[in-house]
């Protein structure tokens, strides 16, 4: 009996020294805790905090991290991506943690949403990259793009005249919008290139009219500049397929439908004229018999 009492003293002061030691051994941990702005914007710089902790009990020496940018992120020249944070204590976590801040710049190209960072880390090395840890967090990205579609409202061969719809399909407006046909094989453009429209707003549309002269059926190249939501000018390219041959045979079909409206017409004022005649003739026939 007195021997079971002095062992179950023995574990209660033994196995909570155990856990202890177990729970005592190098461990840091490395969260992304902040990005400003939030959402990032493109071709400008968002700052990103990361959260240094030492949660493993013990003291440890020569932590270093470094952020590994990649597209669509990247530091300015001649910012290291490595920080030094040298020795954590081990009461270093939560508000005791070390923060480290980059400011990165974001690629005028980024796409919108959630965007791959990475970082590493090591410590206890002497400075050296052995055994290191990488992570990797995201980054939110707004998109101030947006989109068109193109389509061809009329053309006349007569006038040699070309409409197109320029529609914004996208979710955000654009100002200062501009088309133009690059010179290409398909036609020859009679005057201008280039149509300034101003602003198209999201889901809406507008008419540039061209004047050419088609030589072949085919895709033609329509080049269109804007400026985003944030001030950014931007370009994108589309194809729109002109069959010219087409056209002309509807006018063709039109001209005959015209041709043969006049000759109605015509025939019919001859009719009018003729019972006009008629009606005098009998007229002054009536008043010679009386």
């Amino acid at each position: 009996m007195v021997l079971s009492c002095i062992s179950l003293i023995f574990l209660l002061f033994v196995i909570p020294e155990i856990w202890a030691a177990a729970e005592r051994h190098a461990r840091v941990e490395v969260s992304l805790l902040n990005q400003d702005p939030y959402p990032a914007q493109q071709e400008d710089y968002v700052t990103i905090v990361f959260k240094v902790e030492n949660v493993g009990g013990v003291e440890v020496k020569d932590v270093l991290l470094e952020l590994l940018p990649q597209y669509p992120f990247s530091l300015d020249p001649g910012v290291s991506t490595v920080r030094e944070i040298g020795t954590l204590s081990l009461v270093q976590y939560g508000e005791k943690a070390i923060f480290v801040k980059y400011k990165i710049r974001v690629d005028k190209e980024a796409i919108d949403g959630e965007n791959e960072i990475s970082v590493r880390y090591v410590y206890d090395t002497g400075g050296k990259w052995e055994k290191y840890t990488t992570k990797k967090f995201n980054v939110t990205i707004e998109d101030s793009r947006t989109d068109f579609d193109v389509a061809i409202q009329d053309y006349s061969a007569k006038t040699n005249s070309l409409s197109l719809a320029i529609s914004n399909i996208g979710d955000k407006d654009a100002a200062s919008v501009t088309v133009s046909l690059p010179e290409q094989n398909g036609f020859d453009l009679i005057g201008s290139d280039k149509n300034i429209l101003g602003g198209i707003e999201a889901n809406d549309y507008t008419i540039a009219s061209f004047k050419i002269v088609p030589k072949q059926d085919g895709p033609v190249i329509v080049k269109i500049a804007y400026t985003d939501v944030r001030g950014i000018r931007r370009e994108v390219e589309k194809a729109v397929i002109f069959k010219a041959s087409g056209y002309n045979q509807q006018e063709i079909r039109q001209g005959k439908i015209d041709y043969r409206s006049l000759i109605y017409v015509a025939v019919g004022i001859i009719g009018i004229i003729v019972i006009l005649i008629v009606l005098s003739l009998l007229r002054k026939r009536r008043k010679q018999k009386a």
